[in-house]
């Protein structure tokens, strides 16, 4: 018998990588960090079609990271800064170059994104999750995750990273260019990428 654990009852993978990526940032503890959950669940709450679609994973969680981000600017850190660097077209080499930037020192960035695993002929992902962009190494892009399920993932080297549009095995990981994130403090975010 497994222990239940996030992604295996509830889908709010996008909210952890917030956390998480707060975490880094501003050293957000544990009390905090459930406030912040908290407020954006019961703010998400007041829009019944809206929380639904969250809770039954009807949604690229986009649009909730976003909120996340503004409210908790609003309330705790006003000093953090967003910017989504990305449309839809973006290629891969694009994000994998913005992302490994962020990840390595001493740039104080850090990136919150989204990916997707496809196994073909399937066009669904079976693996839809949202992650933060933690360190670079030689293995790739290490990930501060959420995740306790067997087989997570937890670095992406960059021979996995690939299109949406290009053919793919179930080893390879889309990024939606669109859903990168990188978050800063204001004092530092003139920094080049």
């Amino acid at each position: 018998m497994q222990p239940f654990y996030q992604g295996k009852i509830d889908n709010f993978c996008a909210m952890y990588a917030v956390l998480n990526a707060l975490q880094v940032l501003f050293n957000l503890g544990p009390l905090q960090a459930r406030r912040i959950f908290n407020r954006t669940l019961s703010a998400q709450a007041a829009d019944p079609e809206e929380f639904s679609r969250i809770l039954e994973h009807r949604t690229d969680y986009t649009a909730l990271v976003d909120f996340m981000l503004d409210d908790v600017r609003r309330h705790e850190f006003p000093a953090l800064q967003v910017r989504a660097p990305f449309d839809a077209n973006a290629g891969s080499e694009e994000v994998w170059e913005t992302l490994r930037s962020c990840a390595r020192p001493p740039m104080p960035l850090v990136s919150v994104f989204r990916f997707l695993r496809i196994a073909p002929p399937s066009e669904k992902p079976y693996v839809d999750h949202w992650t933060v962009g933690h360190y670079m190494d030689m293995e790739g892009l290490h990930f501060l995750d959420c995740s306790l399920e067997a087989g997570a993932l937890y670095c992406l080297p960059y021979a996995k990273l690939t299109d949406a549009w290009r053919p793919l095995s179930r080893e390879y990981v889309v990024i939606p260019p669109e859903s990168v994130r990188i978050l800063s403090h204001a004092r530092s975010f003139g920094l080049p990428l």
